[in-house]
This record gives C-alpha cells, structure tokens and sequence, in this order.
C-alpha cells in the first residue's frame, strides 16, 4: 500500500511510521511536508490513501499554516484522482461549513467488497489511533484484492500496477480468483485488453473486452457508445458495455464491455491464415455497419478541415518539400457525403469467431467523418499500424504506392488483393469516388506524425490522393 502523508510535524510523520510498521513490507510512506510538496506528489505519482493535515503551509519550511492549504490539497486529489480515498486530520475546531464539506463525500466500492467506501474523511488529531485502524483494515482488504492471481498472455502484456487492479476490482465481485490477460494492440494511448476472469474452479466467470485511461476520454467514449453504437449497431456487432471502474485504481477509469460469443481472433490473425476468410470478414463489417452508413448526408468539406483534424501545420511541416505545395488543394471545398463512423477501423479492432462472425470494439473515435473512412482505415491499417505483421513486407514497393488509385498496379505482388479489393468496393459503396481521394490524402498523410510510420510508402500513398484531387 502507497500512502502520501502530507504533514509539517517530523514526529506525527514518525509515529504513523512506527505505528504501521506491522504492514511493511507491503508499505510505503511518502511524506510531503506543505501544500506545494502534496500536490506535486500527487500530480507524479498514484497513490492507495492519500492522509493531510488541514492546516499546513503553503510550502516547505514556512510557518504561514492554513486551514485552506489542506483545502487545496483536498482539491487537487479531487480533480486528478477522486477515487483515491482521503483522510484529513485537525487539531483545532473547524468551521461547520468545511467539516460538512469533509465528512460527507462520495462513496465507492474500491476494494471489490461489494461496500461503498468514503472518498473523504475527517478526523481530529486525538483520534490518531482510529486513522491506524482505517489503514490496517483498509490494507488488509487491498492484500487480498492484490492476492487475485493475473496471467499476462503474451510478452509484451507489461500492467502497472493500478491496471491490475482494475482486472482485480472486475474479478472480485464475482468471486474471481484470477483473471488471464492478452492485450490488444490499440493506438488510443489507453490500455485495451482481452480478459478472462476465472472462479477458484477455473470456470470463466467474465469474459470481457478491458479499456483502462485517461478519465476524461473514457467518459466521452461512453458518451459515444450510448449516442452512436448501443442504439444503431444491431445485437451481438459490438460488445454491451457493462461496469465501469471510476474509482480505486489513481488516476485512471476503466471501461468494461460484455461478448455475447468467444471471439478469439483479431482480423489480423484470419488474413495471416486465409485471404479468403478475412475478406469473408469484410463484407460481414459492411453489413454490420450499415445501420451508420443508411443515415448518411452530404456536406461541403475542404480538405484542410479533414488534416487539421488528423495531424497538425506543425507536424506535417518537415515533409512539405516531398509533398510540394499542398495549399492551394486543401482550401478547395467538395461535397462529400458522411455519417458515422468508426474512425479507428484497424485489423486489431475487429474481433472473429470460428464462424467467420465479427465484432468491432474501441468506441473512442466514433462519430460523424466521411462515410469512407472506415474501409480505408482498415486497408491502410495493414500498411501502417505498428504491430501489423504485414507492415515489414516488400509489398507495395514506393512506386506501387504513387499508383493506389490504379488498383491493377498497386496490388501487383500483392499477398492478399482479394482483401484489398474488398475493401476499395465497401470504400467506393459507403462514399462514392469522389470522396475518396480526400479521405485517403488526409489518412495517409495523418501517419507521418507517428515514428513508427514507413513515411516513403505514406508520401506515396499522399502525392497520389494529390493527383487525384488536381
């Protein structure tokens, strides 16, 4: 357990050491000594409990100590972590108003009990004795929170230590022992895992898609999921949303989403293996989302609007020389039509079955886009994302990719056209060719930000949309 103990008094810092000493080696105390030292520790570092005394100074060594020091303190845990719990101590009487404010806050199951637990308390110093009872009570149900095994499948599954127990804080509640763990190559920025949580038996209690991030990016994500996927996108297409994590794991959230069936391959994993059943997979994407695609319109777009929106001025700057003037095309406006989209449609966000059946997950970038982004996201996915196992290929050479708009050419040498051409015909189906040199300019030059990115075959695949567009 990490605790921050935020307190101007060497001896209180002391005895609370000595006090918990019975719960090391499981215990680290990290003492801050003002105002400006407990915000900076909390703005670097996640923590289990976080424990202030309400008056002290605005910065070490000072003597100017203040009720509204601690106050801010109490703010700052607020903003960045609200589900790590938070106790405050006083030694003198304080105003009805702030004790209200301080013993009356939110409550969150954090510990898997299936009990709310507060978010903030208040205590009085001459009730030091009661804080050690809180923390030794609170340290033993996080031991055996912690004691739930996680089986990392894959190499590269590499969890801290709050994303455990995230998985942890899902297996509790339903008598989970241990949860297996293989992670699914997202770009987000946030974690995104397959899951299986398992019972002392070894019965699969949850399988279930994880997504563990930015706070603030996950509730847009769900506002997105409630506004563009649960109502449109038919029963069975895309996971069901089902608990999410606000609290006890720092400063992230977590996401949770139900199958309704074992979908244990990426369409990754199908093209490696067969052509054929991955572009099985592609018409089964169309008809998954067409409910998207039906309520579509035409709006004027330029193409500025659409690279603004992928990769910025800055970005793109080093690369204008091998592009060559791209002003003049990106102020022209052209009606396209657009409706929802996925707008993160790579090989390792759909998910198939034996059957050839599909799901599409990873709802961060879903909303209103041209109505062909989708099915040149996931073609160009197969060149560009950075765990493709098909990125390293001598396919498509630099001159093939100046030739993407002359399908012939491009696909010369190519281990999969089949799949490529299904997805140019959903492409053409969703958006119509004239929209199509737009979308593939503005994704293919959006890959250049990334370090990762072969930028020969991106240029390539750009200086062809710009002919196309002249």
């Amino acid at each position: 357990m990490r605790i921050l103990s935020i307190e101007d008094e060497p001896a209180i810092i002391k005895n609370l050491r000595k006090k918990l000493s019975g719960l090391s080696p499981n215990l680290e105390i990290i003492a801050a000594k003002s105002k400006s030292s407990g915000v900076s520790a909390i703005q670097k570092k996640e923590f289990d409990f976080i424990i202030c005394d309400l008056r002290i100074p605005p910065h070490d060594n000072s003597v100017a100590v203040d009720e509204n020091h601690g106050l801010a303190v109490r703010a700052m845990a607020k903003k960045l972590c609200p589900g790590t719990p938070c106790l405050f101590f006083t030694g003198y009487a304080t105003i009805d108003n702030i004790s209200d404010e301080l013993s009356h806050g939110e409550m969150y199951d954090i510990l898997g009990t299936g009990k709310p637990y507060p978010m903030t308390r208040l205590l009085t110093k001459d009730k030091f004795s009661q804080c050690i009872k809180l923390l030794t009570e609170f340290n033993s149900e996080l031991a055996t929170l912690d004691s739930i095994n996680i089986d990392c499948l894959g190499d590269k599954v590499n969890l801290d230590k709050m994303e455990k127990r995230a998985l942890r804080l899902l297996a509790r509640p339903l008598e989970g022992t241990s949860v297996e763990v293989q992670e699914l190559k997202g770009l987000s920025g946030a974690r995104t895992l397959r899951i299986n949580a398992k019972n002392q038996n070894g019965q699969v209690v949850a399988s279930q898609f994880a997504k563990i991030g930015d706070r603030e990016k996950l509730r847009k994500e769900q506002e997105r999921y409630q506004r563009y996927v649960e109502p449109l996108l038919g029963v069975g297409h895309s996971p069901t949303m089902g608990r999410k994590i606000v609290a006890g794991i720092g400063k992230r959230e977590a996401l949770f989403y139900q199958f309704a069936d074992d979908y244990p391959d990426t369409l990754f994993d199908v093209l490696r293996v067969s052509e054929c059943d991955a572009t099985t997979v592609v018409e089964s994407l169309r008809e998954i989302l067409k409910p998207w695609t039906k309520l579509s319109e035409e709006k004027m777009l330029s193409l500025h609007e659409l690279r603004e929106e992928r990769i910025s001025k800055a970005e793109l700057s080093p690369f204008l020389e091998a592009l060559g003037p791209v002003e003049a095309q990106e102020e022209v406006e052209q009606q396209v039509r657009t409706s929802c989209q996925h707008g993160d449609l790579h090989g390792f966000n759909v998910l198939c079955n034996a059957s050839g059946g599909a799901v599409v997950i990873d709802f961060g970038n879903v909303g209103p886009a041209p109505a062909c982004v989708d099915p040149v996201l996931l073609e160009l996915s197969v060149l560009f994302h950075k765990e493709s196992p098909f990125r390293n290929g001598s396919w498509p050479t630099i001159e093939q990719t100046e030739s993407w708009f002359d399908i012939e050419a491009y696909l010369r040498g190519c281990p999969f056209p089949k799949f490529i051409k299904k997805c140019r015909e959903w492409a053409s189906e969703n958006g119509g060719y004239s929209g199509l040199p737009m979308v593939v300019y503005a994704e293919a030059i959006r890959q250049l930000k990334y370090e990762s990115t072969d930028q020969h075959r991106a240029l390539g695949i750009v200086r062809a949309a710009i002919r196309e567009l002249t």
